[in-house]
């Protein structure tokens, strides 16, 4: 599973103003991010706001991204939804292309328990070949994955092969790390920027964070800087992927202002939002402007 440790923006969709998929925008900044030495591009996340967009949606525009990108980056599909029957629809769509993993994330708004999390893991896992990325984000599912957890997942499937752990507590990223003693080429991929350079040094191999949206350089900067021990790059890349954050604060979704940072940066233009999402006032798209400043991606 080499080939799927690196760098995974976790790519926002862009609409426009009608709140139509602006294909030629999602192009543009697919473009942007394999310029800069990403190592893949994950769809249809919390980022790509998979949870506004019809299953037809979602197949059209994968379809269309993955045509566009062309082996030029791995590809990662969020195949997200509260149905099973759809989640199982879309897995079924994807198996005809050349993706490289497929994202899910466990049944949300009603908070299942343990057990049910873990028959329905092994469910999907048994009815496709496709390589799977568990995605943990108990803050939006309130369900947590444990390690032990994690553990009897990668036993029962082998095509389990890593975790996106979106979680604020760093010791819980790093407690994921034991499941390597069950799966050697098991990646744990980290969300939080703050988190990356300690995640690294105790072995995380892998990056799926909002910020490198607009700034993928700085993710990209450490994950290199890091593998040539360059002890000085790593440090001030780290301090701008912190800087990086403060676009968080923004919105909510934080996704938003993620999203108005590629409009400044990469497209040039102010794209639309999908209600019940809204633009960014003029007063914040202003502090978004400070940020890439701050942060010098000039």
């Amino acid at each position: 599973m080499s080939k799927l440790k690196g760098v995974f923006p976790p790519v926002v969709t862009i609409f426009k103003k009608n709140g139509e998929i602006d294909l030629e925008g999602n192009k543009k900044q697919a473009d942007f991010l394999i310029s800069k030495g990403v190592t893949g591009l994950a769809y249809l996340g919390t980022s790509g706001e998979f949870f506004s967009l019809s299953l037809e949606e979602k197949k059209f525009f994968i379809q269309e991204m993955i045509k566009h990108v062309n082996t030029r980056a791995k590809i990662l599909v969020g195949v997200g939804s509260t149905n099973k029957n759809e989640v199982r629809e879309f897995i079924k769509f994807l198996e005809n292309y050349n993706i490289d993993a497929i994202l899910l994330i466990n049944p949300y708004f009603a908070v299942y328990d343990e057990i049910s999390v873990e028959d329905y893991y092994n469910e999907i896992a048994k009815g496709t070949k496709l390589n799977i990325i568990i995605y943990n984000f108990p803050q939006l599912t309130g369900f947590n994955f444990s390690p032990d957890l994690v553990a009897r997942l990668i036993k029962t499937n082998n095509n389990i092969v890593g975790i996106k752990d979106t979680t604020p507590d760093q010791s819980h990223l790093i407690d994921m790390l034991k499941v390597k003693e069950t799966n050697k080429d098991f990646i744990v991929y980290c969300a939080f920027e703050s988190q990356a350079l300690g995640a690294l040094v105790n072995g995380v191999e892998g990056f799926i964070n909002a910020t490198a949206n607009f700034s993928p350089e700085l993710t990209v900067g450490l994950w290199e800087s890091y593998s040539v021990k360059n002890w000085e790059n790593c440090s001030k890349f780290y301090i701008k992927m912190c800087d990086a954050m403060d676009i968080y604060k923004l919105s909510s979704p934080l996704l938003l202002a993620c999203k108005e940072a590629v409009y400044q940066r990469v497209l040039k233009y102010d794209g639309g939002e999908r209600k019940p999402s809204a633009s960014l006032n003029i007063e914040k798209k202003e502090i978004v402007k400070k940020i890439l400043k701050k942060i010098d991606l000039t």
